[in-house]
């Protein structure tokens, strides 16, 4: 009788083992992933799962971007989704009839931002099955976005109802924002990881009329309106032309070093200092350029310092989201610790050239120590042949001060 029991009772742990694995493969595929109580209502992205060679993969997608997950873990009836480089985290957990149900976590200026979600089987964005767009949204459009008017840009591309595009603003792009025009009304939406922008629209003729939303907007949104127009562009990235002062930061990084410009490393070289945060989305979208430039001009005396203001007191947490965010971008420079993104610290750290407004900004130091220009502002690739000026722009203040004398 103890035999059999004990051959019962190994049959059965078999079991439970197989069944495991074999649960947690019906958790790959593509999933429709909505934050319902999101403000202004439901925001959808498209969660793709697969098995990688090294274990579980994932991918968010705003078309046309499919951006890697930093890292996956699929257990049992659970995906969680870390983003390190954000410190935020998205975890579903098997909800009965197919779906999935959790919360994402992500960090905002006021604390951490708790996001209900859930997921059910497919790809669609906002309707399953949209009705005849009543026009073409394709295009620039001019913009005039919340309650001080500010003026931006609106690009758009349309296949049948299916939207994509992104919003340029002088604070930055709102990187890809997918979704449709079903009849007269417009869609779209984004989430990186960390960062959420929903945008709902009426189209009346040339004419864009609506509101959008991000996780801590107010109820009623940021009012927003464009006009449709072929020659429609702005500047991304305003230039900025300081008195030539010096900065004299001491900062620390992560590794316990202490940075200063006065280090012999920066003596007679053109240093670059990007104003950042872990944060920030457009400092991600920067940083993917920065890393690769920086390592190949460095032979020509250009030296780049990555000057992080991160939110919270908390300096050991902000020390590890700077590690995080340096890591995911490979960034062969320096990063360094300036405290939290407010008028009050950037000041004690920049003095004139403060209070910092505009996340993130890059100001570029001569070989004789002195700053030379700020640039206020980045367009990422979502936005097209506006970043490649913005970069273009980048290489060529670097050129020129590469060969200036000291």
């Amino acid at each position: 009788m103890m035999a059999k029991s004990r051959t019962l009772f190994a049959a059965g742990l078999i079991a439970g083992l197989t069944a495991a694995p074999a649960l947690a493969a019906s958790l790959y595929g593509q999933w429709r992933v909505s934050f319902d109580a999101h403000p202004g209502g439901p925001l959808p992205f498209t969660l793709d799962v697969r098995e990688g060679k090294t274990g579980p993969q994932a991918w968010l997608v705003n078309a046309p971007e499919r951006l890697k997950v930093e890292q996956v873990q699929v257990t049992g009836d659970s995906i969680t989704l870390t983003f390190p480089s954000y410190n935020s985290k998205l975890e579903l957990k098997a909800a009965g009839n197919g779906t999935l149900a959790g919360t994402a976590t992500v960090l905002r200026a006021t604390g951490t931002v708790t996001l209900a979600a859930r997921a059910q089987r497919g790809s669609w964005r906002f309707t399953p099955t949209a009705v005849k767009p009543a026009g073409n949204v394709a295009g620039r459009w001019n913009l005039t976005y919340g309650d001080n008017k500010v003026k931006g840009l609106v690009l758009l591309k349309q296949v049948g109802s299916q939207v994509s595009g992104t919003v340029q603003l002088p604070t930055g792009d709102m990187r890809y924002l997918s979704g449709e025009l079903n009849g007269n009304q417009l869609k779209l939406s984004t989430f990186d990881g960390s960062f959420t922008s929903l945008w709902q629209g009426t189209l009346a003729g040339d004419t864009l009329k609506g509101a959008s939303f991000a996780a801590t907007s107010r109820p009623t949104g940021n009012p927003w309106e464009a006009k449709k127009e072929k020659q429609a562009t702005m500047n991304a990235v305003l230039v900025e032309a300081p008195g030539g002062e010096r900065l004299s930061f001491r900062l620390p990084t992560p590794e316990g070093q202490m940075i200063s410009l006065n280090d012999p490393r920066y003596k007679g070289k053109v240093v670059v200092i990007t104003l950042g945060g872990a944060w920030c989305p457009n400092c991600h979208d920067e940083a993917i350029f920065m890393g690769p430039y920086a390592a190949r001009r460095q032979k020509e005396g250009l030296e780049m310092i990555g000057l992080q203001f991160e939110y919270g007191t908390d300096q050991v947490r902000a020390m590890r989201q700077i590690t995080s965010f340096k890591t995911r971008y490979k960034l062969p420079y320096p990063m360094v610790y300036g405290g939290q993104p407010n008028a009050e610290d950037t000041k004690k750290v920049l003095g004139d050239l403060a209070p910092v407004k505009v996340w993130p900004s890059t100001i570029f130091i001569g070989r004789d120590g002195r700053v030379k220009e700020v640039h206020v502002g980045w367009a990422g690739p979502a936005t097209g042949a506006l970043s490649e000026k913005v970069k273009r722009e980048f290489d060529e203040t670097v050129t020129k001060l590469l060969k200036q004398k000291a």
